[in-house]
């Protein structure tokens, strides 16, 4: 009788398409995505007050409208019959996620604010179908070199900046505590860019072809990693090392060690939510108090209590896209008053913007329910995306679910999905790996 070790590594690879023919509009979808990654990654207005974020959001939206424009002339997918179970019940997760933030949207405190965040959102989200297209699998590899460029030049800029260089422009950081934004503005965002930048070359390293792009890789990713250590970013380092753990379970076949990490995190997480848990488990550290807690948080709690207290307000539908900035200092004092804490906001802010935790900051504005379904999706993704990567010989699975890694691993602490090119990426990671795992005979 064989092992289940021996059954799995016979497992069948899935089906690989013949290589699709580059059309003319695949260089249209290639120079919007191009576009959308240098973009924003280096564009910056050092005249205006909103020097960096403003800039890099306007050439996002409008490189995701120019690339859903090109694949207009794309054939459309006929076989949608054939789809695979999960990529179904992806669709319809999303569906009713998508219903969510509608209902969210219409029934708003803050109509103006939810129909802009809305438009927002949805111009953003046009990046998962530009990723689930044909065109993207053919220019995906060039795609991904631009991407690595776009980290590279900020992660060298932020390590000169670090011994005291500065920009050749008058522009101020973007709050932050070092001057080593470099030009995403933060170096909360250079460290994120960095974990994304270092987990796609870990999986090129350890899964890619042999020749000079894995020491190539091997170089960028070890940069990458000097930058998260020196902005001293220690979510951006737990999410690296959870997604070097994903990359190294798949190389050798132990996916246990996936569900493993994945329950630990689960657990700690509840552990900090719910409030019986949290009795037992984080007051029994040795430094408990709120104070301690704050400042190891770096002040996130303030942020977090007010998005907690704004769910247990308005649980099913939320305050709207883009309403947390408006609610959160109402809801921080109303946590305060129900806590007996102060919550103080961090030293340079007088308030958050962000919830600095996306699971959160989408419960808050758009409901419980509009969570558990995209969160739904998002589990059945990685799912599917982990048996694709063990039985794959290549690297493209496991670079894609090191990708979704640090993006879930960040977003328990940041907001990935709010920055511009964090939020790109990620997208797009999610729009490719749908094609892997829901049309596994018609990828590119």
């Amino acid at each position: 009788m064989k092992s289940r070790k021996s059954r799995r590594a016979a497992a069948p690879a899935p089906p690989v398409p013949p290589p699709v023919a580059k059309a003319p509009f695949h260089r249209w979808v290639e120079i919007a995505i191009g576009m959308a990654l240098l973009g924003s990654a280096w564009l910056l207005d050092p005249w205006a007050e909103a020097a960096f974020d403003a800039p890099k959001r306007f050439i996002v939206l409008l490189a995701a409208v120019l690339g859903v424009a090109a694949l207009v002339v794309e054939p459309a997918t006929r076989s949608w019959r054939n789809w695979t179970r999960s990529g179904v019940i992806i669709l319809a997760c999303m569906a009713v996620a998508c219903l969510g933030l509608l209902l969210a949207t219409l029934f708003s405190p803050h109509p103006v604010l939810a129909r802009s965040g809305f438009r927002t959102l949805f111009l953003f989200a046009l990046f998962l179908p530009l990723g689930a297209s044909a065109a993207f699998g053919v220019v995906r590899e060039r795609l991904l070199q631009v991407g690595l460029l776009a980290v590279a030049v900020n992660v060298v800029i932020s390590l000169l900046q670090s011994v005291g260089a500065e920009l050749p422009l008058p522009t101020g950081h973007n709050a932050g505590r070092f001057p080593t934004g470099a030009l995403l503005g933060n170096e909360g965002y250079v460290a994120l860019a960095a974990a994304l930048a270092a987990a796609a070359c870990a999986a090129v390293w350890l899964r890619g072809p042999r020749g000079g792009a894995r020491h190539l890789a091997l170089i960028i990713g070890l940069l990458c990693v000097v930058t998260i250590a020196v902005n001293r970013q220690l979510t951006s380092a737990l999410a690296l090392l959870a997604a070097l753990l994903a990359v190294v379970a798949v190389r050798w076949r132990a996916p246990w060690l996936v569900w493993s990490g994945a329950a630990v995190l689960v657990l700690a997480v509840l552990a900090a939510l719910v409030p019986p848990l949290r009795a037992v488990s984080y007051a029994h550290w040795p430094a408990h108090d709120v104070e301690s807690y704050q400042k190891l948080t770096t002040y996130r709690l303030s942020a977090w209590a007010a998005a907690q207290d704004m769910i247990a307000t308005r649980p099913w539908l939320g305050y709207g896209p883009g309403s947390f900035g408006a609610e959160a200092q109402t809801h921080r004092l109303a946590a305060e008053i129900a806590l007996h804490e102060r919550l103080v906001p961090p030293p340079t802010a007088s308030a958050f913007v962000y919830a600095h935790q996306d699971y959160l900051q989408l419960a808050a504005e758009a409901g419980v329910p509009t969570l558990l379904a995209a969160l739904a999706a998002f589990v059945t993704l990685c799912t599917g995306l982990l048996r694709r990567a063990v039985t794959s010989a290549g690297a493209e699975e496991p670079l894609l679910l090191a990708l979704l890694v640090v993006g879930a691993v960040a977003a328990l602490a940041w907001f990935p999905l709010q920055i511009p090119f964090t939020a790109v990426v990620l997208l797009l990671a999610c729009g490719r790996a749908f094609r892997l795992v829901g049309m596994p005979g018609e990828v590119a």
